[in-house]
Order: structure tokens, then sequence, then C-alpha cells
């Protein structure tokens, strides 16, 4: 049974794990992101040591922010670490490690993960839309990862879906949410609840719901314009707003008033996997691409 080494680097924590080439997840566990790149590369190796002391190690696969370019390692933009902007980070993990490996956008691995083992096993072509601080996205189809010209493929956060041409980023994001809702209880940043308790206090709240609904509006909107334009077998849903079913019930409502949306539609679900999506998929890349079962 060959072992790998799995990392999700995000602006906050880096994730890592051991995983199996069936997907299982031996061990795991995370550590705050560093502020620099010497920081960066002394942890990331000293993970990578550890695990080499229990499991043989055949491969490792990471999942990074920005616009990778997968086949040369180049970081044109990395996200939240911007150390790290203009990096070859395959050039960087070879200098920390003999062991081969990948690094690819993380939305990108979350989509890969999720067609691996999650909620997208069942499809050859399907959109991975991931909603956070942000929104990005990763897109299958006829079961391979498309990247695009220049790496930025599924960028959906530029995408305009506002009323005066807002993009998904700023009002369809849960970041958007949350700020909508902040501005419709007329509440401080502190004085928040979690998102949860807001889709519990929208029933009787009549503000609050004119708040979500008009979010949920600019989401179905986008996932409408993606629909149109890569005719999936189904779109998933990531990021922790997806555990709430009244989102799935107020995109549901926004896209049935959608013309030809009677032609175009088909199903919205949850990705499955959490945020264990971007490592499964960093893994199921160094496991096909670099490798593979003899």
């Amino acid at each position: 049974m060959q072992h790998f080494i799995g990392f999700d680097v995000g602006g906050t924590h880096i994730k890592h794990g051991v995983i199996d080439e069936e997907g299982n997840e031996l061990t795991s566990d995370e550590y705050d992101t560093p502020e620099d790149e010497q920081t960066f590369r002394k942890m990331w190796q000293d993970v990578v040591e550890h695990y080499q002391q229990t499991y043989d190690i055949v491969a490792i696969g990471v999942s990074f922010p920005g616009h990778i370019n997968a086949h040369t390692g180049e970081a044109a933009k990395a996200g939240a670490l911007e150390y790290m902007d203009g990096v070859n980070l395959l050039d960087l993990f070879a200098e920390l490690t003999d062991l081969p490996a990948i690094v690819e956008n993380d939305a990108n691995c979350a989509a890969l993960g999720e067609l691996w083992r999650g909620a997208g096993k069942d499809y050859e072509n399907l959109v991975c839309i991931t909603v956070g601080t942000g929104i990005g996205g990763g897109i299958i189809l006829d079961g391979a990862l498309y990247r695009g010209s220049h790496f930025r493929a599924g960028e959906f956060g530029v995408i305009p879906v506002g009323d005066n041409g807002e993009c998904m980023h700023e009002v369809a994001s849960a970041s958007g949410l949350m700020e909508a809702c902040r501005q419709a209880l007329a509440l401080s940043v502190d004085e928040m609840p979690h998102g949860k308790a807001l889709f519990e206090r929208m029933d009787s709240d009549v503000h609050l719901r004119e708040a979500i609904d008009l979010w949920a509006r600019n989401l179905a909107r986008g996932i409408y314009s993606v629909i149109s334009m890569f005719d999936p077998q189904v779109i998933l849903i990531g990021g922790g707003i997806s555990e709430e079913e009244k989102v799935f019930t107020l995109l549901g409502r926004h896209l049935e008033s959608f013309e030809l949306w009677d032609t175009l539609q088909i199903p919205i679900q949850p990705c499955q996997l959490g945020n264990q999506a971007g490592r499964l998929g960093a893994v199921w890349l160094a496991k096909t691409k670099i490798a593979p079962r003899k």
C-alpha cells in the first residue's frame, strides 16, 4: 500500500495528513500558516520528516491558494501568502525533501477530492464552487481537471452578479453574507452571531430575511452563469455555508425564476468532504501523476 502526504495550505491554517492510495486518511493535523517564507520552509519540512519516521511515503501532494502553474510550479499569485508570490513552489519543495511533489490550486484540488472520494464520484463533468471569504471553483470536464490557458479557470468570484455590477466575491461569498446580515441587524462585527444562528433567526426577522434572500439571489445568478458556460452534470457547493439546508432551498427558488432554467436545470448539491477535500485532491494528483502503481 502506497502512502502519500497531503498538504492543504490556507491563509490561516495549513492542514496536512498521511493518505493511502485508496484515499483513506491515516492521520492528520494542522498548524498556523507562517508569516514568512523561512518559517514556511522549516515547518513544512518538519512535517514531512515527522511522517517519514512512521510511514513509507512515496510522494507529496500540495493544495495551494492562488494562480498556480501546475506544470512548472510557479505561483504567480499565492493568495493570502503574499511572500510566496512569484516563487517556484516545486523548486522550493525540491530543496526541502527528496520526495517527488506536485502542487495545484486549492479549489482545483477540492474539486478533484470530491471527484475521487466525495459528492462527485458518480460524475464525469462537474463544477465545484467554494463559498468562503471569497468565491473560487474547480472545473472537471470528461473526468479531467480544466485549468485554463493561464491557470485561472474557476475564478468565479469575479463574475458580476449584483444589481450594480458587484462581483461574487463581494456580494455572494460567505463574508458578503455576513456583512449584509450585519447591516440588516445594525450590529458591530463583534456582536454578530454565527452563520447557523442567522438562518435560524431569519424566519422571525424580516430585515434579516431580506438580506439573506438577496445574497442567495446573487449566488444563484453566479451559479446560473457557470451552468450556462460549462453544462456540467452537477454543481457542488463547498464551504461552511453548504451545511445549511436553507441555502439550497433559497437557491432553488431563485434559479427557478431565471429564464431557461427548465432547460439548463441540473442538481445543486453540497460537497461531502469538508476541509479534507483539498489534501485528498492533491494526493490524487500525486498518485496519478508521479507515483502510479506499477
